[in-house]
């Protein structure tokens, strides 16, 4: 087979594009990417994923020409708002919707605590500002399903962070999955997700990434039978146990029982006589002919030209959420989607705390 590896994106134009030494650094103008319709960001909240993360994303943008500057950052923390203001090139506020009144930008992201993601959106959705939210979109699904309904209903996109979407191995996954290289459509799902760092909730701060990976591939699921290992009031562990609409089945298996910088994520998706494997967001393998070889890739990585913010998928969801808000392309990531990951998480744990299997759909855990 000889479908290439699609490039991490470095910044240069298309698929195809030479990578010559006189714009190694991505800097030629771009002129259809120049000649779009100029943008203003807003950012609500400036802690370590704004700064670490969405500020990076947007200057490499920047760098490739996308005419979007950021506006403004709002933190109530005053240093901490400063210091991203500086990085940003932006100003400073203390709160949301002052920021909002006085920038009035055209896309608001949303990066604060979790509890604090449905206030803010709402601010931004009534003054008639379009948001990108972290996940989880929401603390439970109930809030998550109504700003879904708030948004649509007042016509203001709305959109979901499911940047490993935009990450290069998923993203050739779910190509080869649409070229039809499983002999048929998904038949099976495993997944398995792990980490060990103690201040993220394992399920709504980390394995929704997973989950929102499965319905990307698989389409809704219909019912969930989880089981779980308690720890300190919270699930350290969990295997579930999938039935999705299409008749399709799946397993989850996550754990905070883990380590963090060891390989933590692992997806395979079976047809039929046809399997592919993405291996921590690092490696995609299709296994499809008994005798003959796996056809398997990882992309090549020059050290200078490394950029998370490109290959963990957050320069290429923002770039996608920019073009929607100009009416260029469709949301790769809607809210409705974060919706029904938050959902699944309820699912998850209703299941494991009545030790019972969960219809979504007839339990109201579907947007």
């Amino acid at each position: 087979m000889n479908r290439p590896w699609p490039p991490v994106d470095y910044g240069h134009t298309g698929i195809d594009a030479a990578f010559t030494r006189g714009d190694v650094y991505a800097v030629s103008p771009d002129p259809v990417r120049v000649g779009k319709r100029p943008l203003r960001i807003a950012i609500a909240s400036a802690g370590g994923v704004a700064q670490a993360k969405w500020i990076p994303a947007i200057r490499r943008l920047q760098t490739m020409g996308e005419p979007v500057a950021v506006a403004a950052v709002a933190d109530p923390r005053g240093d901490v708002a400063a210091k991203a203001a500086m990085l940003a090139g932006a100003e400073a506020y203390a709160d949301a919707a002052t920021m909002l009144d006085a920038a009035r930008p055209d896309l608001l992201l949303v990066l604060t605590a979790d509890a604090a993601h449905v206030p803010v959106a709402e601010v931004a959705i009534d003054r008639g500002i379009p948001c990108l939210i972290e996940k989880p979109l929401a603390p439970d699904f109930g809030a998550a399903a109504a700003l879904v309904r708030r948004a649509k209903d007042k016509g203001v996109l709305l959109a979901a962070v499911a940047n490993k979407r935009f990450s290069p191995p998923y993203a050739l996954a779910k190509a080869l999955v649409a070229e039809g290289r499983l002999k048929t459509e998904p038949t099976v799902f495993t997944g398995k997700f792990t980490l060990g760092y103690p201040y993220v909730d394992l399920l709504a701060g980390g394995t929704v990434h997973l989950l929102d990976l499965m319905l990307w591939f698989m389409g809704p699921v219909a019912r969930v039978h989880a089981r779980g290992i308690m720890r300190d009031g919270g699930i350290e562990s969990a295997v579930a146990a999938i039935g999705f609409a299409s008749g399709a089945i799946g397993t989850i298996m996550t754990s905070a029982a883990g380590l963090s910088f060891k390989p933590w994520e692992r997806v395979e998706i079976f047809g039929r006589n046809a399997f592919l494997v993405v291996e921590d967001q690092w490696q995609t393998t299709l296994y499809d002919d008994e005798t003959g070889p796996a056809k398997s890739w990882a992309p090549v990585l020059p050290n200078t030209l490394m950029f998370d913010e490109a290959f963990g998928g957050y320069s290429g969801l923002l770039d996608n959420v920019l073009d929607a808000v100009r009416g260029l392309a469709p949301l790769g990531a809607p809210a409705v989607d974060g919706a029904n990951a938050v959902g699944l998480i309820e699912a998850i744990r209703r299941s494991i705390a009545e030790d019972r299997e969960v219809d979504v759909a007839s339990e109201g855990l579907v947007a």
